[in-house]
């Protein structure tokens, strides 16, 4: 083992051993005091330099640990600078600012427990999407805030309040600031503000109340109220997602110029608005006559739970009427079973009739030898820069999203050993065998060029450590940190790509699958580069949710602008060790969301799997649908062996009245080797129908907000439309009338540019240059016609298909190849009609396994 790699084990053995404060009133240890005092005094003589930042760094991890286990609420970027320290191989002078400001304060709270006062906030609920007052109150502590000091009203970049302002108090989202001391007044200024209550990766200018004239005493009241409606204004726009911890950050400055000091987040809380649709839960197998539970989820507009008045359900099962289900709550659960074996498709309707919605596919079949368990290996809360507390993440992955297993991954740059403690015993207190796994995990979380960012999965959450980036900051660091601390069966290590990992190293033991799709994009070419190395590893998927929302994740804009995905595992039964164990054993797909139900074998060998070698290779597969069946990918060895649209309709014909699927594609693949993925391609500008009648024009997925459409009210044949792709396709269902060989729709494209995700190393992200063309249905080729725009060498495409209206759901696929070699390993991938994607796991002939 490296050298670097046994001082990083032995530190963590040092912090984990100091972890229990000293008796009486100190919370730091008897040693660890005595080396914080020494820093505290030797600062003024010996200034940090890069010389001896990462000394001051390891030292300051240690104190501000102790601080928070002792209760003491850390700022929110305190870890994360102590990591880029410790994981540069340049230390900065920004660095050496930010770890003296974190030096700065923690000495400050130490010195003077008693100087920042308290906040209390009016924590609601309340409701998403509505316009409302929120006033926070602070009473100064035993240190005045003086002329020229202040309080800093943050913003989290990830909520989406109205823009709160302080300029005009006729407008909306107005912002006022009000003093008990009648001596006092403020004057509203701006100071840059990056991290995650700023700019993130960048500054962002932050509104400031400054103390104009007189002085704030221990004691004074200050109010601050957002959306102020004294002057007859309208309130503050509330955020869309609901959140038991809304955060609202403000900071304090006691002189001119001087440092903000962080102040603790208040709970305040955003529930779901009135029911606007439902969706249903339910096992995707299950056995003749056997017992299960159907969950039934009101939601809101913005896919909340909803709230106010729930109406009564009925439920069909394809398409007939089966149970009447009286209404409990958002959230109903129902026991029922389903005698005879077959395909089932559950349709959820209010009795009322105001709503209507689907259930996930069942399969009923004798005796299943392995079932299918959904869960999100990926998530975030509060504790990292999301939103929300961890039992709400806990919360809604077994309630709101009924998944079956869950990992609650915060990045380990943002993690304290305080935080670690909480995720586990919250994986203690929710995990119930045989219903419900949660596994404790972290995410290791460096750029692209140490390895990328990895999710770590422990078996069991008892006596595990993080072997985190602040010490162990290359990918070949945290494999042995691993290998050291852990037994390789009881972790899992998952890549990703939005900060790529690195393709060229996999440990066997430790990394059997990786994670292609998320709400950061579609990255199918991320996996596909691994096999391509020679790794044997499954596919997954997963939500990247930052909201405390896994596994049933609405798009919220910015990088995670779609709905999260899914990991499939298949397992003999529920279970903590049975799941797991088909995490490890490669028995997993991936899907966008969907819970399709897909088979997939080679000479009976199951995904995930090694055959022995066969010259002939019987391959099947069956899929179950929650949508129409577009295409199937049959991959060999990363090339396409066969495939087949089930959808487009290839007669040649046009008819008068038509049905046609419009699709816009963009890769992720990175434009560079090992660089960070191409961002978000965005597809904005009018379309007008020409020669016949644009009946129709929807989205073709409802889970996707951000793909929006507008009817002209000028021109019934002229519409505006605005959406993204990133590594996959966002289509549009068009009904067109009165169609001749004549007809063509014209499209002007106005410039956009690439945006969200990581920042690649070696292609910014570029403008796209706005484009007008046309596509005429008499260029038609087997009922399709497109049309590419070029930037780079991406091939981005526009795609008009005339289609069947109503496809099938469910298909078996046989096909066989003659053409083998050894190690020859196989895929499929399946796309639908709503643009849901499932992928299987390869499946590996002959060979050997690398060891």
């Amino acid at each position: 083992m490296k050298s670097a790699v046994r001082q990083a084990l032995a530190l963590l053995l040092v912090i984990i051993t100091t972890q229990v404060p000293a008796a009486g009133n100190d919370y730091l240890p008897s040693d660890l005091r005595a080396r914080v005092d020494q820093l505290k005094a030797s600062r003024a003589d010996i200034p940090t330099t890069e010389i001896n930042a990462r000394v001051r760094a390891k030292l300051t991890w240690e104190w501000i640990n102790a601080y928070a286990l002792n209760g003491g609420y850390l700022p929110v970027n305190a870890t994360q600078i102590i990591a880029f320290i410790l994981g540069s191989d340049v230390v900065t002078p920004a660095m050496i600012r930010a770890l003296d400001e974190t030096i700065t304060e923690f000495a400050f709270l130490d010195n003077f427990p008693d100087a920042l006062g308290s906040l209390r906030a009016d924590t609601g609920p309340y409701v998403a999407g509505s316009e409302g007052t929120i006033t926070q109150t602070y009473t100064v502590g035993a240190k005045q805030i003086q002329t020229g000091g202040g309080i800093m009203v943050a913003r989290h970049f990830m909520t989406n309040f109205g823009a709160w302002q302080a300029a005009d108090p006729t407008q909306p989202n107005f912002m006022s600031v009000d003093s008990s001391n009648p001596r006092v007044s403020f004057v509203a200024t701006t100071k840059p503000m990056s991290g995650m209550h700023g700019g993130f990766r960048n500054t962002r200018p932050t509104l400031v109340f400054e103390v104009a004239s007189g002085t704030l005493q221990p004691g004074d009241v200050v109010t601050l109220t957002y959306g102020d409606t004294s002057s007859g204004n309208r309130a503050l726009r509330m955020p869309t997602f609901s959140s038991d911890l809304m955060p609202l950050p403000l900071y304090v400055a006691f002189t001119d110029g001087g440092h903000f000091f962080s102040l603790p987040i208040q709970p305040v809380r955003v529930e779901g608005a009135m029911v606007a649709g439902v969706t249903g839960f339910a096992p995707s197998i299950v056995a003749p006559g056997e017992t299960f539970t159907l969950s039934i989820r009101a939601k809101d507009r913005f896919y909340n739970r909803a709230t106010g008045d729930i109406p009564n359900w009925r439920v069909l099962k394809n398409d007939e009427p089966w149970l009447e289900v009286p209404a409990t709550g958002a959230i109903t659960l129902t026991e029922t079973s389903i005698a005879e074996p077959g395909t089932y498709h559950l349709t959820l309707e209010s009795t009322d009739g105001n709503f209507r919605g689907d259930v996930n596919p069942i399969l009923v079949t004798a005796e299943p030898r392995e079932r299918i368990f959904w869960g999100d290996t990926h998530g975030h809360s509060g504790f990292a820069e999301g939103i929300g507390t961890p039992e709400r993440f806990m919360l809604w992955a077994r309630d709101d999203a009924r998944l079956d297993y869950v990992t609650h991954s915060e990045h380990d740059i943002w993690l304290d050993d305080a935080e670690w403690e909480v995720l586990r015993q919250n994986v203690r207190e929710f995990s119930k065998e045989g219903e419900f796994a949660a596994y404790l995990g972290y995410e290791w979380t460096v750029d692209a060029k140490r390895g990328g960012h990895h999710n770590v999965l422990f078996r069991t959450p008892e006596n595990r450590a993080r072997i985190d980036a602040q010490f162990f900051p290359t990918l070949s660091e945290l494999y042995q940190g691993l290998r050291a601390t852990a037994d390789p069966q009881d972790v899992v290590i998952i890549p990703h790509a939005h900060q790529a990992g690195d393709y060229r190293q996999n440990d066997p033991l430790l990394e059997p699958l990786v994670e292609i799709m998320s709400q950061h994009g579609n990255f199918e070419w991320f996996g596909r580069m691994y096999l391509k190395q020679g790794h044997q590893v499954g596919f997954t998927a997963a939500s990247d949710n930052h909201l405390s929302q896994p596994g049933y994740s609405a798009p919220l804009g910015g990088s995670l602008s779609q709905r999260g995905g899914l990991g499939a595992v298949l397992a003999p039964a529920a279970g903590t060790d049975a799941i797991f164990d088909g995490m490890k054993q490669l028995k997993v797909y991936a899907t966008t969301g969907d819970r399709i139900i897909l088979d997939f074998s080679v000479n009976d060998t199951g995904m995930g799997q090694r055959a022995p070698f066969a010259q002939n290779r019987d391959i099947r597969a069956r899929v179950i649908g929650t949508a129409p069946i577009d295409t199937v990918t049959l991959f060999k060895n990363d090339a396409v062996l066969w495939q087949q649209s089930y959808l487009q309709n290839k007669d040649g014909r046009l008819n008068k009245e038509d049905t046609y699927l419009l699709s816009f594609f963009s890769s992720s693949e990175p434009f560079h080797p090992h660089d960070n993925p191409r961002g978000w391609r965005g597809w904005e500008g009018t379309l007008e129908v020409h020669n016949a009648t644009l009946k129709s024009i929807t989205p073709v997925d409802a889970s996707f907000p951000l793909q929006s459409v507008e009817n002209s009210s000028e021109n019934p044949n002229r519409v505006t439309f605005s959406t993204k792709t990133r590594g996959d396709s966002s289509s549009y269902l068009v009904e067109l009338g009165d169609v001749q060989r004549s007809t063509r729709i014209d499209f002007d494209l106005v410039e956009t540019s690439e945006s969200g995700g990581a920042p690649p190393f070696y292609r910014p992200a570029q403008r796209v240059p706005a484009e007008s063309f046309s596509l005429r249905l008499r260029d038609l080729l087997n009922g399709e016609v497109g049309h590419t725009q070029v930037i780079d060498d991406y091939i981005d495409r526009t795609t008009l298909r005339r289609i069947i209206r109503d496809g099938a759901r469910e298909l078996t696929i046989k096909q066989t190849d003659t053409s083998a070699k050894h190690g020859d390993y196989y895929f499929i991938r399946v796309v639908q009609a709503n643009d849901a994607i499932a992928w299987s796991s390869p499946i590996w002939i002959g060979g050997h396994n690398k060891r």
